[in-house]
């Protein structure tokens, strides 16, 4: 019937996008005159950019900095050539060195800097890559300066101080710190996939993934510098003396701060953070096996130095590609005096901090800009310039401007879409528009329309899109260019008349970025009011003739402007319906291709590209192998692509060879479930593919992560049927048999032990789910399965069935979003919370902790934890167990000659040895001449997120029978 009404409402869009056409002058193109959809609703930033120099004609600057004791600035390009401007007169370019005068053609350079001693002592250090793809491509050299005044180098003075690999991330930003030594940071020079793939950022026997401190004012026999002894690992047998610190992806720029002289840099994150670090002395900041606080690869190897958190840390819903700054010291801006400005190469974001006491005391977004910011400029007065790539120089200034936030429609009907919002007709130049494949949206429906203000035309053009190393069609859309959405559900599933309307969603083309809105319809269904960035639920009762009760309850997520930019990212090209392959298709009552009849209306340029169409993944008469391509891209492609987010090192990209998608038989890399010998795609086994299984789980590791709630029945059957349809490496197990019999038997004693024969792993069980899901299962047998489930079984298993289960069984989980005052007030039962703490599965207090028992413990004795806490503070030590750890329970890291790691607490020390217990309270004498470092962790040895798989009165029971252990008086 949903199939029924969404041809029936194409139908009407295709009359109204005739209708539309009929307006239009035959010599104009049609447009939307009527918009009232400009600026953005939010109040506006601090600050804003002023372009200054506008004269100067760079290209592709990589680093400005100043020409000591001169007025000029000097710039680093991408292709190696370096100018010098005078402040007076921008548009006098001096060249100080041709990129081209190398031996060997310089590919691209990165920083510059003088000597502290400049220009008595005329030297620059270039940091740049003379050839891609090598393990010495990328370089720090010293040169002579020839001319002090207006800059010129001599290209055969150079003298090589450090190379590295120049496959990619080459970091390369230079300073002299107040010590007179040269600092350089250096990325893992590698390319993004897979990530750190030469396990090179706990690696201390090169360079990369550091920051680098040299004495270059002498030399060695073995370079041409000195390694300065009190450098942190000198004297350290396999370790590169050079390091400073390590564990750094890709430090793009940095700087000291002049008022203490600390270190500070930007890291280019990989898929899910981006981070600002100050640098310390010796530390580890955890690249690649985290990026930031987000795992990456938790079983690769980690050098035994704990690692240090971000001082700052941005996902990917406001940051993608960190550009690290300076500290602003000019009087000029009297509140940004000693903040650290920073900025983003993707959003053009501009933030800044301030610090003090060993902590950020406050920090902001500034202003946000349409630049690709490549780096920032400390002038002598302490301002701070942004440069964008594109050649550009601007300074900050106060952003006055209050009125677009203001005006901004509140109502849907105030936009100019709808001439009559109730009925959604289109106002003259908004224009309907089908796409061929939907993604799935929790049994909604849509209806799309687009909107162009301007003259201008949507243009193709070919990318050459890094992601994928694919060329493709991409659309150029103009500015104020909208695109509308309604989502539609049906109240009662045989009723079509009981569509009703749940949100519009609205992309708005502002300059150079796309915002996102989400305008929220009434009861009434006459109007929608915008929704603030807050994410909002709500409850749906829908009727349903399929189930049991006649009815189902079902679960909206109303997004908030952040989630909506998780899914429309730049690297997924942000706009996702409206691509060539979705609109290339043909109305059902016509015989003119949509493609042509936006061309003929005046929206679309001329077209070039080879446009495809793109396969809808619930047609029973394309190939599997299209439908399941499809279905995988248009719900998780967003993600699992390069810059999107998605942590795991496959994509899903369609238009790629399914051979470069590093995603069949590939291991998983964030964990497997309990399914033995897992992939990613088990080729031919869909039981052991932990794609399929995230798909069909509830609770934690659901994919996709955000957006839908509910499982896709229908979508788990087209992947089941592609892994299945795919050669098989290994014979897949049997269970089709045993399923098929459970189906087609009668019920009896051998039911209940074939229900519970499968129920026994994981892959039997997710083979199982997927058949529970079949019409041809009788409903009693669906629910006895699920039943049978949700007891006595792996909670691995259990969370394949939950969406079998009626609504008030199912689990509701903690997750990470725990109200403490909200869990306080539940009433928790006691002996609940004992079984759960002894018996439990996932519990793993009492491997640390004792209560009546005499046993040694790692962690603090709880028998007399409610004598001494109050219920908040127990909760408080579960929630954040590293914000207070006591002196005595800290935990230590060691790390022994014959190089074994070992952490656990300090039981004791001698002069002679150390002895530390494990987690798993296995005590370690560790003899003192055997011990090599032996460091303090700041982390907790207790692990994050203990009640996030928890029910709420679960979590209640158990902190109900933590405080009731009270010693007698």
């Amino acid at each position: 019937m949903q199939r029924l009404l969404f041809l029936w409402a194409w139908g009407l869009a295709a009359i109204a996008i005739n209708a539309n056409a009929d307006r239009a002058n035959a010599d104009e193109p049609l447009r939307w005159q009527s918009s009232r959809i400009k600026g953005t609703p939010d109040p506006p930033l601090p600050y804003r950019l002023e372009r200054i120099f506008a004269d100067a004609d760079l290209k592709g600057p990589t680093e400005m900095v100043r020409l000591p004791e001169t007025n000029r600035w000097v710039v680093v390009q991408q292709n190696g050539t370096v100018v010098t401007f005078d402040k007076s007169d921008p548009s006098n370019l001096h060249t100080a060195m041709e990129g081209k005068t190398f031996g060997k053609p310089l590919s691209r350079s990165y920083g510059i800097t003088f000597d502290p001693d400049f220009p008595r002592t005329p030297e620059c250090y270039l940091a740049y890559t003379s050839l891609l793809k090598t393990a010495d491509g990328t370089r720090v050299s010293r040169f002579r300066v020839t001319d002090t005044n207006l800059m010129t180098i001599d290209p055969a003075s150079e003298t090589v101080l450090a190379t590295w690999n120049s496959e990619g991330h080459s970091g390369g930003s230079l300073h002299f710190g107040a010590d007179g030594y040269l600092y350089v940071s250096v990325g893992d020079g590698q390319d993004p996939n897979p990530p750190d793939r030469l396990d090179t950022g706990q690696d201390l026997s090169d360079f990369e993934a550091s920051i680098l401190r040299i004495d270059v004012r002498g030399h060695s026999p073995e370079q041409p510098y000195r390694i300065p002894k009190d450098n942190p690992f000198v004297g350290v047998p396999g370790v590169r003396g050079e390091i400073w610190a390590f564990g750094l992806r890709n430090p793009w720029k940095m700087s000291f701060n002049p008022k203490d002289n600390s270190l500070w840099t930007g890291d280019v994150g990989w898929e899910m953070r981006e981070m600002v670090y100050k640098i310390e002395r010796g530390a580890n900041y955890g690249w690649s096996q985290t990026e930031g606080s987000q795992v990456v690869k938790s079983d690769g190897y980690r050098s035994d130095i704990p690692i240090t958190p971000p001082t700052v840390e941005h996902d990917h819903t406001e940051a993608r590609s960190i550009t690290g700054g300076y500290f602003w010291q000019s009087d000029r801006i009297s509140a940004l005096k000693d903040a650290y400005i920073y900025g983003d190469w993707m959003t053009g974001k501009i933030w800044a901090l301030k610090y003090a006491d060993g902590k950020v005391t406050w920090q902001a977004e500034i202003a946000d800009s349409t630049l690709q910011i490549i780096c920032f400029a400390s002038d002598d007065d302490g301002e701070i310039l942004t440069i964008g790539y594109d050649g550009t120089i601007h300074r900050l200034i106060p952003n006055l401007d209050e009125s677009a936030a203001a005006a901004f429609p509140r109502r849907l009907s105030d936009t100019g879409l709808f001439t009559k919002t109730e009925d959604q007709t289109p106002a003259v130049g908004v224009i309907p528009y089908s796409i061929n494949a939907h993604h799935w949206s929790d049994h909604t429906d849509s209806q799309q329309w687009i909107g162009i203000v301007s003259n201008e035309k949507i243009s193709t053009f070919d990318k050459s899109d890094w992601q994928t190393g694919q060329v493709a069609g991409f659309f150029s859309f103009p500015h104020n260019t909208v695109l509308a959405k309604t989502v539609t559900y049906l109240a009662d599933t045989s009723d079509p008349a009981s569509q009703r309307r749940l949100e519009t969603q609205v992309l708005h083309r502002n300059h150079d970025d796309w915002n996102a809105y989400n305008y929220i319809w009434n009861d009434d269904q006459t109007d929608a009011i915008l929704q603030d960035n807050v994410a909002v639920t709500r409850e749906l009762t829908i009727a349903d003739p399929s189930q049991p009760s006649g009815h189902r309850t079902q679960t909206w997520l109303h997004a908030s402007r952040d989630q909506c930019s998780l899914c429309h990212i730049w690297s997924a090209s942000t706009v996702h319906g409206f691509k060539l392959d979705q609109l290339n298709r043909t109305y059902a009552d016509e015989s003119e291709n949509q493609l042509d009849k936006l061309k003929r209306i005046g929206l679309l340029d001329e077209i070039s590209a080879d446009v495809g169409v793109c396969a809808n993944p619930y047609d029973h008469l394309a190939s599997i192998e299209d439908r399941a391509r499809t279905y995988l891209d248009l719900n998780c492609a967003h993600c699992h692509r390069r810059g999107g987010g998605g942590t795991a090192p496959f994509e899903l990209v369609r238009n790629v060879d399914l051979d470069q998608l590093n995603l069949v038989n590939a291991m998983p890399t964030q964990g497997t479930f309990n399914i033995p010998d897992a992939r990613v795609v088990a080729s031919g086994d869909p039981s052991r593919s932990v794609l399929l299984y995230r798909m069909a789980k509830a609770g934690r590791g659901h994919m996709p992560q955000f957006g839908p709630t509910l499982v896709d029945d229908a979508g788990i059957q087209i992947v089941h049927d592609w892994i299945a349809s795919l050669d098989a490496d290994v014979p897949a197990q049997p269970y089709d048999d045993t399923i098929s019999q459970l189906i087609h038997s009668p019920v009896d004693d051998d039911t209940t032990d074939r229900i519970n024969s499968l129920l026994q792993s994981v892959p039997s069980a997710l083979a199982l789910s997927v058949a529970c899901a079949d019409r041809d299962m009788p409903a009693s047998l669906r629910e006895q399965i699920a039943a049978k489930a949700s007891k006595d079984t792996l909670p691995e298993v259990r969370d394949l069935f939950e969406r079998f289960l009626p609504a008030h069984l199912r689990i509701v989980r903690l997750g990470d979003h725990v109200i403490e005052n909200e869990l306080l007030s539940i009433p928790g039962d006691i002996a609940r919370g004992r079984d759960l703490y002894f018996n439990q599965s996932g519990i793993t207090c009492k491997q640390c902790h004792r209560i009546s028992d005499p046993g040694p413990a790692v962690g603090p004795d709880l028998n007399n934890i409610g004598g001494t806490r109050t219920p908040l503070e127990v909760l408080q030590s579960i929630l954040d167990p590293s914000a207070k750890i006591e002196e005595k329970y800290r935990g230590y890291i060691a790390l022994t000659t014959d190089g074994q790691v070992i952490s656990g607490l300090k039981q004791s020390e001698t002069k002679d040895a150390v002895y530390l217990i494990d987690a798993q309270g296995k005590s370690h004498e560790l003899l003192q001449d055997e011990i090599e470092d032996l460091k303090p962790l700041e982390k907790s040895l207790m692990p994050d997120r203990l009640l996030a798989d928890l029910t709420a009165q679960q979590a209640a029971d158990l902190l109900a029978f933590l405080t009731s252990q009270k010693s007698p008086n």
